[in-house]
């Protein structure tokens, strides 16, 4: 991953801590820009989607996720991010839509 996807990310990720989800959602998107195998975009994509309450677009994010797991080196890591992503996938499309 380049420098430039990854400081969108942790960037993202600074945004979502402090509950800013609107502004996370757009630093993911340009780390995904720079570099559209951004797993970890991604997913940060997908958490802040959820906490925005735009469930398309966090249900669109996670289903990326499981697209790009293959990819993952760390098989650890990748089998966390099959298991959590499915899970906010479930609540996702079983819930109302309020996240």
């Amino acid at each position: 991953m380049s420098e430039r996807a990854a400081a969108h990310i942790d960037r993202g990720w600074e945004l979502h801590a402090q509950r800013q989800y609107e502004q996370a959602i757009e630093e993911f998107r340009k780390a995904i820009e720079v570099d559209g195998n951004a797993i970890d975009a991604y997913y940060g994509l997908g958490l802040a989607a959820k906490a925005a309450g735009r469930k398309e677009t966090a249900i669109a994010a996670f289903e990326k996720v499981l697209t790009l797991l293959p990819t993952v080196e760390d098989r650890g890591k990748a089998q966390i991010l099959s298991r959590l992503t499915q899970a906010h996938l479930q609540w996702l499309r079983g819930s109302n839509g309020e996240a």
